[in-house]
């Protein structure tokens, strides 16, 4: 009796000595291996649906431009990534993770960004005409924003094959973990992602305009924003989420003019509202988007957001689950890691 009572309190010695370079998916069944799951399963939760129901709610596309410039990249995105964590622990290292912090993280920066006319600094005809186009920068600087997360893991196929999280949506079985600090490769594999993920008309439609298409750059790049705006309402959106990637407040140190200087510090604020953006897009930037929609998209039954958000959530048919081996392939590179 003593004995079972105190199993509930004493943890195994082999969970304990588990590190984080061998923690495997809690998603998974049948051993390590994870079957992959369809975009619709992958979105169905309360939450991811919540975000996509912001997300659009505080959208300035027409819903045609939405679902192919916005939704479409999530789905590619969180196939591609299934449930994978997107820490080794702390808040976002459960299964669905990485998914969880992107769609929450976007629909944030999102929200935030709506409350600003884009570029700052220009004038008021520059904003209106351009206003759409710099809030989708926003959005795709935020969907982007947590790529680097995924070099830190590594997977494989049950074939044996290797699966790198974030390449290619897995069509077998697949088991993943996170690598040791000095294995996680140095060079940035961001910019290729995010070129995978962002749609051709979206990338004619950035050019257009080149100091966007340069604010993105040097977002995927690592630089320092052309727009310190953006920059600001994504480090607001990764503190308000405890983003792994959160950048501590900047402080600036200026001393007195007495003989015994006293330091004083200044913390960088969030950034405040301004005024907020014409409710409705100009007429020259409606003439812009209408030039990339679909045939389908630009009928009268597709245009306007008067109508339920259901469409937005629907899923197109995902290919069947597949069943799971139970033994390793020889081949394996997870062997005698």
């Amino acid at each position: 009796m003593f004995t079972r009572f105190k199993s509930h309190f004493t943890r195994s010695p082999t969970s304990q000595k588990k590190s984080s370079g061998q923690k495997m998916s809690e998603a998974c069944d049948n051993g390590d291996y994870c079957r992959p799951q369809s975009v619709e399963a992958l979105l169905a939760t309360p939450l991811r649906r919540q975000c996509l129901q912001q997300l659009w709610q505080n959208s300035t596309l027409p819903e045609g431009l939405y679902q192919r410039f916005y939704l479409a990249p999530i789905k590619q995105l969180l196939g591609s990534v299934q449930q994978i964590p997107a820490s080794p622990e702390g808040k976002w290292s459960g299964s669905g993770g990485f998914a969880d912090l992107t769609l929450q993280f976007t629909t944030c920066a999102v929200r935030l960004a709506k409350g600003y006319l884009l570029p700052p600094g220009v004038a008021p005809e520059t904003q209106a005409a351009q206003g759409v186009l710099w809030q989708a920068v926003v959005f795709w600087a935020a969907l982007f924003y947590h790529l680097p997360l995924l070099r830190q893991l590594e997977g494989e196929l049950e074939d044996g094959q290797v699966w790198q999280p974030g390449i290619g949506i897995p069509d077998k079985p697949f088991r993943f973990r996170f690598r040791a600090p000095e294995n996680i490769p140095p060079a940035p594999q961001e910019v290729l992602l995010a070129a995978c993920l962002l749609p051709e008309k979206a990338m004619m439609w950035l050019v257009t305009v080149p100091e966007v298409w340069h604010c993105l750059m040097q977002h995927l790049n690592g630089r320092p924003s052309t727009v310190p705006l953006i920059e600001t309402l994504l480090q607001d959106a990764a503190g308000q989420l405890h983003s792994p990637l959160q950048v501590k407040p900047v402080t600036e140190t200026v001393f007195s003019t007495e003989d015994n200087p006293v330091p004083e510090t200044t913390v960088r604020t969030p950034a405040s509202g301004i005024t907020p953006p014409p409710t409705a897009p100009s007429d020259d930037t409606l003439t812009l988007l209408s030039l990339f929609q679909s045939p389908d998209a630009s009928s009268p039954q597709n245009q306007g957001k008067n109508h339920h958000h259901g469409p937005k959530l629907t899923k197109q048919p995902g290919r069947e689950k597949e069943s799971i081996a139970t033994d390793s392939h020889p081949n394996s590179s997870f062997k005698g890691k």
